[in-house]
């Protein structure tokens, strides 16, 4: 029985040919997030925790942002440990109905993903894991939570 080398050959030859910059999936994984607001012009804050599998050094990390509600949030806020920016593209948050982002700032794998996250106060996200109660308790106009893990791709 004669074994041939081709095959193999051709099989390390198509390996080695795959491009360097393949990029392999990732997912940010958020947990414990919750926001509140007293009311419009008053205080609001998000708060949760990020674990990235990629940079199992950096994370996890807690990550929060304090602001006037109805305002444009800082716009240089980074997770505690410094390494993830923290942005919400649409602008002004609605807690109801708003876009976050995240965004590595350092590191050898870029990473940048964002989550719409909706209480379906609309009617538009039926089965949606985020939910606000109004008057939540005394001082809280507008609780908000997610129930779960929220996973952003990068």
């Amino acid at each position: 029985m004669k074994l041939s080398l081709s095959p193999i050959m051709l099989a390390i030859s198509v390996a080695l040919a795959a491009p360097a910059n393949f990029k392999r999936a990732n997912t940010l994984e958020i947990t414990n997030l919750y926001a509140n607001t007293a009311s419009v012009g008053d205080s609001a804050y998000i708060d949760f925790f990020l674990k990235d599998a990629q940079y199992p050094r950096d994370t996890p990390t807690e990550c929060n942002v304090i602001w006037q509600y109805g305002e444009q949030p800082p716009l240089n806020a980074r997770c505690q440990n410094g390494a993830y920016y923290i942005k919400f593209p649409e602008g002004p948050v609605n807690f109801d109905h708003f876009t976050l982002a995240l965004q590595r700032v350092n590191g050898t794998i870029p990473e940048k993903g964002q989550a719409v996250l909706d209480s379906n106060a609309n009617g538009n996200a039926p089965a949606s894991k985020w939910s606000c109660r109004k008057n939540a308790r005394e001082g809280v106009n507008l609780a908000c939570s997610y129930d779960g893990t929220l996973r952003i791709n990068v």
